[in-house]
Order: structure tokens, then sequence, then C-alpha cells
């Protein structure tokens, strides 16, 4: 009888309804947070070219998986995405229980919001919902664009 409880406890724990639910990432969210930390960010347009294969970091852990990679794109300004920006960057995937993040999330051109310390090392983190960049698209960036210019923050519907 024991071991059936255990047998329907793991099974009802294994449903739906214990799974990670994620919001969908929204660039003037991503602009809003790097903006309001007390961390130097800097909002980049462009790809990422992993240096070396994503390294998988273990859900039993809380230590990151860092893995090497470049971003190569536009820079924000005060005019806009109008900066060339071509760095080598550290993507930083975290673990949230047993779902993670990875390095090969970034396949497509990104809107990253690159953390900056005081070594100027830049570290995009990739979390088990996102992290700290999306795909890029044509709202996206026209809000974010808006929001940086006029402080009009809207987010998607």
């Amino acid at each position: 009888m024991k071991a059936f409880l255990l047998a329907a406890l793991a099974l009802a724990l294994a449903t739906p309804a214990f799974a990670l639910s994620c919001m969908r990432p929204d660039a003037v969210q991503l602009y809003e947070m790097a903006r309001d930390s007390d961390d130097t960010y800097l909002a980049v347009r462009g790809r990422i070219d992993l240096s070396e294969p994503a390294q998988a970091p273990k859900p039993e852990t809380e230590i990151p998986a860092i893995t090497k990679a470049v971003m190569s794109g536009y820079a924000l300004t005060q005019h806009g995405f109008g900066a060339l920006f071509n760095r080598k960057i550290e993507i930083r995937a975290s673990c949230l229980g047993p779902w993670c993040g990875s390095a090969e999330t970034f396949k497509r051109e990104q809107i990253a919001m690159l953390r900056v310390d005081d070594n100027g090392v830049y570290t995009l983190m990739a979390g088990p919902c996102g992290g700290t960049a999306m795909d890029w698209t044509k709202d996206g960036e026209r809000r974010l664009l808006d929001c940086h210019r006029t402080g009009n923050c809207v987010l998607a519907e």
C-alpha cells in the first residue's frame, strides 16, 4: 500500500499542473529590467555565435554553466541600435528545479540585455524561462525604442 501511495504521488507531481509556466518574453520588459537595475547593462540587437559547445547546467546544483560566445550586431544609443557591436560574451545558463536554460536557445537575431561587470565582461543570462534576451521582432524593437526615447513603455499584448 505504501508503494502504491508513493507511486501515485510521483505520478501526480509529474502532471502538467506542476510544469514550469513561463510568460512570453517582451522587449520592453527586458529594457525596463536593465534600465532599473543597479547593475550596468547594454542593450544589443544582433546574432550570437557560440565559440564552444554549449555547457549544460546541472539541475541539482545552483552553479550556472558558462558558455563563451561572440555577439555581433548593434548596441543601443540615444538614436537607436546604431553603434556597431562585436564582442566576446559569456552566457550563464541556470536552472530552477529540474528546468534549465541553455546557451543553445539563441539561434535567431536577438534583442539582448548584456550585463557589464567591473572587468568589462559582457554576460547574458539564460534561465528556464528565457533570460535577458529574446528573438528579435520588428514590433519589439519599435516598442523598446519608443520606451527608450520617450518613456512611453508599452508591453506586448
